[in-house]
């Protein structure tokens, strides 16, 4: 239960469907992650207007919407932190077509790199592995999904997994040597009361 998010990819879609967000469940996962990924703070003050900016043309979003992305944060950050490999990426359900999968998988991805870039701006100071992770992710981004190739069902599906597994893998690098390294000063200047 540790990797999974309060709300399936179906819902999340429903939901910014009725709040007209023209993002994708994907999109919006994919940036929070990115952001964190980059060192900020998981706190809503933070993200929100980054959110709105991005994904809602900087338009503030319906309190029943944005009490939903503050829980998405909380859920990511947390999966994050486990560093026990739990960490999943919000996309649709292995019972999709494989190009659905395959779409969110490109979007959460793009995503991801947005949010990342919005913050780390200078690569010059992350680490050769961070780097590396974000040019692996890039690639990731120019998978064409209406190709046919030879390959089954099986073989494809296997593939595909086998991605996914490598974008969780370099999501968790970048997380490890740039998120917690920038988040983890910030939330030590805090005072509990």
């Amino acid at each position: 239960m540790s990797g999974e998010m309060s709300l399936t990819y179906d819902e999340w879609s429903h939901k910014l469907d009725q709040a007209y967000v023209m993002a994708s469940a994907a999109e919006v996962h994919g940036l929070i992650v990115g952001l964190l990924s980059a060192g900020v703070e998981p706190v809503a003050e933070q993200m929100l207007p980054v959110l709105h900016d991005f994904l809602n043309d900087g338009q503030a979003l319906g309190a029943a919407l944005k009490t939903d992305v503050i829980a998405l944060i909380a859920d990511s950050v947390r999966q994050l932190k486990l560093n026990d490999f739990s960490f999943s990426l919000l996309r649709p359900g292995d019972d999709d077509s494989l190009p659905e999968r395959l779409e969110a998988m490109i979007e959460w991805t793009q995503a991801f790199l947005v949010g990342f870039a919005i913050v780390q701006t200078d690569l010059s100071l992350v680490s050769t592995d961070v780097r590396e992770a974000l040019d692996q992710l890039t690639d990731v981004t120019k998978i064409d999904i209406y190709t046919t190739d030879d390959g089954n069902a099986e073989e494809n599906d296997e593939a595909y997994f086998l991605v996914l597994e490598h974008i969780r893998i370099m999501v968790l690098t970048c997380f490890t040597e740039v998120g917690q390294k920038f988040s983890s000063r910030a939330v030590s200047n805090k005072t509990l009361h």
